[in-house]
């Protein structure tokens, strides 16, 4: 996922980005541990899910570029200078959820791309929440 991110940024390519959400069937594996762990919660329909993860996705995207550029950064040159992961859990969900930081640098401008609350699903690890960006 952190290659795919990167390369998104880097070519501004929305497309490249979609690639990092959750699919249809890591969804489908995902609610059931949702439903086990909170059985009060009411889960949307996949399709609802998955429709509105893109929509969102695409937003925050061009957010990011857009604040970037307004600090200078000239994302076709972005170098990744280093990765960070901190554990954030999914409290009662059995699975493996943190931050993932893309440290990245465009000339003497250093930055970081934080991947909020992503998980790995069956193996993969997948958005699953807003970036955001963090002049340094």
């Amino acid at each position: 996922m952190v290659t795919t991110v990167f390369k998104a940024f880097k070519k501004n390519n929305e497309k490249k980005i979609l690639k990092c959400l959750p699919t249809k069937k890591d969804i489908e594996h995902l609610v059931p541990l949702i439903k086990e762990a909170r059985p009060q919660e009411t889960i949307p329909a996949t399709d609802s899910v998955l429709a509105n993860f893109k929509v969102e996705l695409i937003k925050n995207f061009r957010q990011l570029i857009k604040k970037g550029n307004s600090f200078g950064v000239e994302w076709e040159n972005i170098v990744l200078t280093g990765v960070r992961y901190n554990v954030n859990p999914y409290r009662n969900v059995l699975v493996e959820r943190g931050d993932i930081t893309l440290e990245c640098t465009s000339g003497a401008i250093e930055f970081l791309l934080i991947i909020k609350k992503s998980i790995n699903i069956r193996g993969n690890w997948r958005i699953m929440n807003q970036m955001k960006f963090r002049l340094l």
